[in-house]
């Protein structure tokens, strides 16, 4: 008998009926749900995730000479341009920061003469979140402009400079 039992193959589980009326059922809806191309794209979600905390490889554009200072000849040399054309570069993005720090502080006076009004005209507790909110823009134009004049006068000065040296600096904060 144990004989017998070794040579028969096991019979092949029949699935009842109710499984095969369950799967005929929502296997339609399933299959439109396409999980595997749903598993794909997390995996490739997880992969580009990965690939943004890495960062990419750092390519420096400003190269640093003794105190701090910008060497020009490094970054022709770098881009392989000529230092005129670094100097225009410089010259383009020194306008560029200019008139930022212009319309920047426009906006914020703009904006803190919008909120001095708001403030005086509202009641109370009506519009407090309105004029929290104004304030905050106003702070982060000026915020704005200032740095646009930081890096204006880092420009004009050919080094880069930390926020205190730019306060004590002799010449104007006003970017030219």
């Amino acid at each position: 008998m144990a004989g017998l039992q070794e040579g028969l193959k096991p019979r092949p589980r029949r699935r009842s009926a109710i499984w095969r009326g369950i799967r005929f059922m929502f296997g339609g809806p399933i299959e439109a749900l396409q999980i595997g191309r749903i598993v794909e794209g997390a995996e490739l979600i997880g992969e580009l995730v990965s690939r943004i905390k890495a960062g990419p490889a750092p390519e420096a554009h400003v190269y640093i000479g003794d105190h701090r200072t910008l060497d020009l000849e490094f970054m022709a040399a770098a881009r392989q341009v000529s230092i005129d054309e670094i100097h225009r570069q410089l010259q383009n993005r020194r306008r560029q920061t200019a008139r930022a720090t212009i319309c920047y502080l426009g906006g914020g006076f703009g904006f803190l003469t919008l909120w001095a009004f708001e403030a005086f005209l509202t009641p109370t507790y009506t519009g407090l979140l309105y004029v929290v909110c104004l304030l905050g823009i106003c702070s982060a134009m000026f915020l704005s402009a200032f740095y646009n004049a930081m890096v204006n006068w880092q420009i004009r000065t050919l080094r880069l400079g930390t926020v205190r040296e730019f306060f004590r600096a002799d010449e104007s904060w006003w970017p030219s």
